[in-house]
Parts: structure tokens; C-alpha cells; sequence
């Protein structure tokens, strides 16, 4: 639609109140039957339609993708809302859903479609405590990829034609979201997360995994390295109750979402990897809120859109009855951090390492599964009875540590890593540069070891560092970074920065750096070798330099 035009709805959008018993646009899920899904273009005619009937919503783009597809993004708000600063002048809690990140799951995207035309009637009433942003596309490129589901979604009951999971560089943007090498990647990390900061983010999957007896699984932020008190806000008192309302109000089976690695004779349901690269971990880690929905693949399509939209008007709706706890524990997690990077409080010991963990045995309710006497040419070895059955098996729904490193004061890296620097700013991460040459003592990895595993994963050789660290004087001269943890995002800090974890180190953030003055490689081969250090080092204080602050 042109920009002009597009405006135009804008102010309609603010002028015009939805007229008694007008008809609202319908999903191509619901025109089809539930036969189709939506196109992006499809998607962006469908909102150009609430906006026209008054809808209180405000829709632009939040980028472009590579192959220039517009990536959709919805303000809902009454009274209306157009910038983060209008919504804090107004006390709103702000609430983002993205849907389809991984594009042949498709009902996150007709269902977050539905909600916004219920928040233009029945659900009106939310949008005065929250403003809602919505990505109900945001992998246009995958989405349009259209391929029948026996290719695209192997395991998944409809509807026939889905995208793709990878976007069009093809990659997995599900586990984007520390390097964000990819245009939807930048584009939220900006427009979303540093401008609107979320108090709390839906991210809507569909699992193929384990057949089990639910219409959707669920997950809070599995990263045990996040602040404590939003994590366990929702994992402890916001999905229990989630799960209550959805069995009682819908009659729909939920739970958390996991999995059975020996599915003839179940022995535990294991949850997914705590690893920041994953969205909903990602906003943990950050110090907000965040809920991974995952509704059941072999569900018809018509019950995944309906369970799947009934879980975020009630995720909403909690939100919304909530929203003063909600913003007191963002506060409290962001003073916490803050504190702890100053010192001014104890700095906590952190992960890079985790451990599966559980919060004991409970009942689950999985479908009986059965050899295969034909497993020839690619067919399963286990095949569906059709009979389902109640397990009685630990619930491993999070991670702990098995290795921590203590919180530092900030990290020290080269001048020359400048691509880093800006990549910690597009995250919203405060970095300094040195002003004037500073020696002080500082933590060393030394004697380190390099192992880049043979198997490309996402376009990178993933590199394992293990070393000893030591304190040792240094001189960082004038022009090197300085990223301090005294800041709200300094669990973050460490998750991207520190060189034995899971963070840009292991993306290959470094390198090229890793030669020259910090040691030599022979060769950089993928497999192992040797560095004398590694050149991101651990402060014990702040540096007494004058410093600049990144733009």
C-alpha cells in the first residue's frame, strides 16, 4: 500500500470509532476454511481493513526483509498510542506477540490476526492498561516460500500449502537472536526491544516433536543467567494459572512444553536448550517477561488457530489485571543488575554451563507409540497406536548451572573490534571507549584452547574456548572498549561477552582476532588450536580513564 495512503488509515484509525455491527474483515484461514493460510500481502490487506474500519490500531513496518518483503507491525492501543513515550506518559503496559517466526507454523499468525479484531470489539477493553504490539508476520520471506506440508511441515495436520522455516537468507531466526545476522533480527532488536523495551513477549511456535494429549505446551525463559524475578513471575504464578483458566474456561489440555527421548518406554519430559539464541530466552535474559507457546502440530489447523488465540486473550488479559506487578518486577530486576555490575551489590556467580533440572515427578499424558516392522526407505522407526496414556515422569522445565564464572564490572576488548561494539548498541547496550591509555589488573584468559566444531551450523564453524583466567597487569590503550555490567542489561553483557559462554565468542565475534599481538594461530582451521590469550578481558573495576559513551 503506498505510504500516503497507508497514512490516510492511520488517521482514520484515530478519528473514526468502529461502527455498531459492522462487519470486520475476516483471516484467509477463516474465508478458506481453514483450508489456506495467509501471504504476507494477504496479512497487510487484512490490517489495511481493521485500520479502515476503525480499528484502534496503527500499523506500519518494522523493516524489510532480504528479498524486500515489508515485515508488518501493529500498535493497538485505546485511547491511541504511536511512541514509547506516549505509552509511559500513559502508565501502559507494553506487550509484544510475534507470530511465525518459523513460517510453516502458521496459526500464531491468523490467531494474533483474530485477537486484533477482537481488541476492535469484545476485547476492547484490554488495550486501556496495555499497548499491544504485534509481528503477526515476521518472516515474510518464509512465509511466502509455499510448499506443500508433506515438504515444508512433515508432521503437521494442515493446511496443505505453508512456508518455509528459514527466512531469505536462509536462516533459522529462532537462533538470530545473539549474532543478528539477519534484517528481521536488527529490525526488532531496534524497533522493539531498544525503542519499546516490552514488559512481556509471546512467541508463537507449533511443536512436531513428542505426540503427547495437549493442544498447546508452553515455556518461560530458560537461561538460569536472567534476572530471577520476572522468569519466575511467570514461570510460578502467571502459566499455572494460564493452564487452570485454559482447562476450565475452553476445556483445552495445556502444559510445559518438552519432549521423550525414548518414547516406547517414556522416562522424563525434557524441555528445550536454555541458550540465549532463542527469542523467548533472549527477552529473559534482558530482564522482561516472555512465554514460548508451542501449539501440537497434529491438532487440525482450525483447533490450533482456536487454542492458540484463546491463550493470548487470556495471556492478556492476566497482563492486564497484573500490569502493576508486572512493571514492579522489570524495575526491580533492572535496579538489581544494575547494582550488582557496580558492586554495590554481591556479584552473582553466572552460567557457562548448564544443567538440565526439574521440579519433580507429575502425571503427563503421551500417545502409546509402537515398532515399526517397516522401516525401510525412510519410514519412522516408531509408529502412533492412537492410544493415549498417562505417565507418571519427572518434569524437567529448567536449567541450572553446572559452571560459573563471577559477574566482572564490564569487559575490555580492541579498538579494532569495532563491529562488535556496534552490534552491543544494536542491542541497547551501553559500551564506552577509553579516552587515554589505562593500566590496571584485569582478568586473562590464558593458556587458552580453540576448538571450531567441523560442522557448519547457521553459516558458522561454532568456536568452544576453554582456558585458565588469571589476573595479571595490563595497559588497554587509548580507543579500546570498555562494556560495563553497572547496567540493566548486564546479565546480558555477560551472555554475549563472556568467552566461555554461548555468546558472540562462539559465533565467531573474534576470530580474526585471534592472532597478532594476542597470540598466533597456525593456520585458522576448523578443528583445534592454541592462543596465548584471548582478547576479551574480565574487569575487576571501572576504568579511571576518561571515557566516551557509543551514540
Amino acid at each position: 500500500m503506498p505510504a500516503l495512503l497507508r497514512g490516510l488509515f492511520v488517521v482514520l484509525m484515530l478519528t473514526a470509532p468502529v461502527l455498531a455491527g459492522q462487519t470486520l474483515p475476516k483471516t484467509t484461514a477463516e474465508r478458506s476454511n481453514y483450508a489456506s493460510t495467509s501471504s504476507n500481502d494477504e496479512v497487510g490487506a487484512f490490517l489495511d481493513s481493521l485500520e479502515l474500519a476503525g480499528a484502534p490500531i496503527a500499523v506500519s513496518e518494522l523493516g524489510r526483509t532480504a528479498l524486500g518483503k515489508p515485515i508488518f507491525f501493529v500498535i493497538a492501543s485505546d485511547p491511541p498510542v504511536t511512541s514509547p513515550g506516549e505509552a509511559a506518559a500513559a502508565g501502559k503496559l507494553v506487550v509484544y506477540l510475534q507470530a511465525n517466526i518459523h513460517a510453516g507454523e502458521v496459526e500464531g499468525k491468523e490467531a494474533v490476526l483474530a485477537v486484533l479484531r477482537e481488541l476492535a470489539g469484545p476485547s476492547r477493553d484490554l488495550l486501556r492498561q496495555l499497548v499491544i504490539l504485534v509481528a503477526p508476520d515476521y518472516n515474510p520471506d518464509g512465509n511466502d516460500a509455499l510448499g506443500p506440508q508433506a515438504v515444508n511441515r512433515s508432521e503437521q495436520n494442515g493446511p496443505e500449502l505453508v512456508g518455509r522455516r528459514a527466512d531469505g537468507l536462509n536462516l533459522d531466526l529462532n537462533r538470530d537472536y545473539f549474532k543478528a545476522e539477519a534484517p528481521e533480527t536488527r529490525a526488532s532488536l531496534a524497533r522493539v526491544y531498544e525503542a519499546w523495551d516490552p514488559a512481556l513477549m509471546v512467541d508463537l511456535h507449533t511443536t512436531d516433536g513428542t505426540l503427547h494429549g495437549y493442544h498447546l505446551t508452553y515455556s518461560p525463559p530458560l537461561d538460569p543467567n536472567g534476572p530471577a524475578g520476572p522468569t519466575d513471575f511467570v514461570r510460578n504464578q502467571m502459566l499455572p494459572a494460564l493452564r487452570k483458566t485454559l482447562q476450565d474456561k475452553y476445556r483445552a489440555p495445556t502444559f510445559d512444553y518438552g519432549n521423550v527421548e525414548t518414547p516406547l518406554v517414556p522416562k522424563s519430559w525434557d524441555t528445550y536448550a536454555p541458550l540465549g539464541w532463542y527469542g523467548t530466552n533472549y527477552v529473559g535474559l534482558r530482564g522482561r517477561m516472555a512465554i514460548l507457546c508451542e501449539a501440537y502440530s497434529h491438532d487440525d489447523f482450525r483447533t490450533r488457530v482456536r487454542v492458540t488465540h484463546d491463550f493470548l486473550i487470556e495471556i492478556l488479559t492476566y497482563a492486564s489485571l497484573h500490569a502493576d506487578e508486572i512493571r514492579r518486577l522489570e524495575r526491580e530486576a533492572d535496579r538489581q543488575t544494575a547494582l550488582e555490575g557496580a558492586g554495590l551489590l554481591p556479584r552473582p556467580g553466572l552460567a557457562v554451563a548448564y544443567k538440565l533440572a526439574g521440579r519433580g515427578v507429575e502425571p503427563v499424558v503421551l500417545e502409546v507409540m509402537k515398532p515399526n516392522p517397516d522401516t525401510g526407505r525412510g519410514r519412522p522407526p516408531l509408529l502412533p497406536t492412537g492410544e493415549f496414556r498417562t505417565y507418571r515422569l519427572p518434569i524437567n522445565d529448567r536449567f541450572v548451572d553446572s559452571l560459573t564464572r563471577p559477574l566482572p564490572a564490564g569487559y575490555f576488548f580492541p579498538a579494532a573490534e569495532g563491529d562488535v561494539a556496534a552490534l552491543l548498541r544494536l542491542h541497547g547496550i551501553q559500551v564506552r571507549r577509553l579516552g587515554a591509555g589505562w593500566t590496571d589488573t584485569v582478568e586473562v584468559l590464558t593458556g587458552t584452547q580453540l576448538k571450531w566444531a567441523t560442522r557448519e551450523f547457521q553459516g558458522h564453524h561454532l568456536l568452544e574456548v576453554t582456558g585458565t583466567w588469571a589476573p595479571l597487569i595490563r595497559t588497554l590503550p587509548a580507543g579500546a572498549y570498555f562494556v560495563p555490567t553497572a547496567q540493566p542489561l548486564g546479565r546480558l553483557v555477560f551472555a554475549l561477552l563472556e568467552p566461555e559462554g554461548y555468546g558472540l565468542v562462539r559465533w565467531g565475534g573474534f576470530d580474526r582476532l585471534l592472532g597478532g599481538e594476542f597470540g598466533a594461530l597456525s593456520g585458522l582451521v576448523y578443528g583445534s588450536s592454541a592462543v596465548g590469550e584471548f582478547p576479551v578481558w574480565r574487569a575487576g573495576r571501572a576504568p579511571r580513564a576518561p571515557t566516551r559513551l557509543l551514540p
